[in-house]
């Protein structure tokens, strides 16, 4: 039956020797898998073998590979065949012995791109999720750590691991996470999103709720704080369930250098977040409707600037947004050499080109510079990535009702933030609903020994840190 399931598989390798006085078939896909390992652990000692197998478990010891398990299931047969595994098929036996021989070409374990540290580790996740547990059991190699394995997607099968800090974390997070996985129904998973727009609370808010990371440290970080992982195969982004807002606006740096130090960085990166947020609207704003708000020497300048510009001060905004998002998404597609070369000069470019020409005025530019940069200094990709895209309302309703429209946008905002959940976690706190155990770790950092609790959004079961786990340590004086 195999062979006909695996039919018009080319990749796919049968062999069938004779072992003693038993025919034995063993399957590979030839792709997947360490060919001298094959011949030297499975082929040859079976050709050796002069005696008849009389069962798995004979067979099983006469193979020096030690990672192998049975099976009675076709499908589970199938699908570790085709995970990088040798299937050994017994004549008139009802089992098969799976072995693990895969052998993939991967990349090296290499500095984050996504999230970049001048201080602290350096390392980042890989495509294989094995290695990625590897990176994270070097950090965190206690046994409370608990990891569970399941499969989703019909046809790639792909891997996927929940891992946990039991004692710490919140039983009903584990729970509810283990119930969203298995719901997912979906022919092939090849990226962390798809699991995150299938799990996560509110599929059609622009910002995230669940909390995305390519660095071993936050990932240890989070499951420490009572959070919970997903790993995906195939991708180096891995998932940590539930997030808070404030959360996606620290850095790992923040933890690798002064508190003092720290606490200023991370009060600025707040005021760049809201400053690329509001920059550009503000200044549609008063320059259309509340130019009395302007220094008068500022005011004349302005107007100087703008003589000869066609279009009113939203519309030349609007352009310069619009060809700010052209050039960075041109940067991105491009190779890497080439494509910062085209994303800078571009700007340079056309921002010179363009006051030359009469289209925008300098002042324009300016503020334009000023979010671009602003907005770089977000930590999370995805949370800068729904900012790109709010600027543009912002900047309509300034046009339309000036600082009124202002205010009623980021109510509208501030309201749906505040409403949004993350696994039941509110997304706006520890702010709204306020913790006050938890503000330590908001807007500045204190010292770590200040930072003797968990953060009690998560509603750890250890709130404690660096005690040991209580139900662990009943169980050993029991034993004992």
């Amino acid at each position: 039956m195999v062979r006909t399931i695996w039919s018009n598989c080319d990749d796919v390798e049968f062999r069938d020797i004779r072992a003693g006085d038993t025919r034995v078939t063993i399957f590979w896909v030839g792709t997947l898998i360490d060919k001298l390992l094959v011949q030297t652990g499975i082929v040859e000692p079976l050709i050796r073998l002069k005696e008849p197998i009389t069962g798995l478990e004979a067979l099983e010891q006469l193979l020096p590979i030690p990672s192998y398990r049975q099976t009675d299931k076709l499908q589970e047969l199938n699908q570790a065949v085709g995970s990088g595994m040798a299937a050994i098929l017994v004549e008139n036996g009802e089992q098969a012995v799976i072995i693990d021989v895969a052998s993939f070409t991967e990349r090296p374990i290499e500095k984050s791109d996504l999230e970049p540290s001048v201080i602290g580790p350096q390392a980042a996740f890989v495509e294989n999720l094995q290695s990625n547990i590897a990176l994270l059991r070097r950090r965190l190699s206690s046994p409370r750590v608990k990891m569970e394995f399941s499969t989703i997607g019909t046809i790639s099968q792909t891997q996927v691991a929940m891992l946990y800090v039991d004692g710490v974390v919140k039983p009903e997070y584990v729970e509810e996470t283990r119930k969203r996985l298995k719901r997912i129904c979906i022919d092939g998973i090849f990226d962390a999103n798809y699991v995150d727009e299938l799990i996560k609370d509110e599929p059609y808010s622009l910002f995230p709720t669940v909390q995305s990371t390519e660095r071993p440290d936050r990932v240890a970080a989070g499951l420490l704080e009572g959070r919970v992982s997903i790993m995906i195969d195939g991708t180096p982004l891995v998932i940590l369930v539930p997030v808070s807002f404030f959360g996606l606006l620290q850095s790992d740096e923040d933890y690798y250098q002064n508190f003092i130090t720290a606490s200023a960085v991370r009060l600025l990166r707040h005021c760049a977040f809201w400053l690329s947020l509001l920059t550009p609207s503000l200044y549609v704003a008063l320059l259309t409707y509340h130019q009395e708000m302007i220094p008068t020497v500022l005011l004349v300048t302005l107007v100087k600037s703008r003589e000869g510009v066609p279009f009113p001060a939203f519309v030349e905004m609007l352009l310069m947004e619009f060809s700010f998002e052209i050039l960075r998404e041109a940067g991105v597609r491009l190779p890497r050499g080439i494509g910062q070369s085209v994303s800078i000069v571009g700007a340079l470019v056309v921002g010179e080109a363009a006051v030359n020409a009469g289209i925008v005025s300098p002042l324009v530019v300016i503020v334009e510079a000023l979010t671009g940069i602003a907005s770089f200094s977000v930590p999370s990709f995805y949370l800068g990535s729904s900012v790109r895209f709010l600027r543009f309302p912002f900047v309509l309703l300034a046009g339309a009702f000036g600082l009124y429209g202002i205010v009623i946008a980021f109510l509208i905002l501030l309201t749906h933030l505040v409403s949004l959940r993350s696994f039941g976690v509110p997304y706006f706190a520890p702010v709204a609903p306020s913790i006050g155990k938890d503000m330590k770790d908001v807007f500045v950092r204190v010292p770590w020994w200040k930072m003797r609790t968990r953060p009690q959004m998560f509603e750890p079961v250890d709130a404690k840190r660096g005690q040991n786990n209580p139900v662990s340590d009943s169980e050993s004086r029991d034993e004992r």
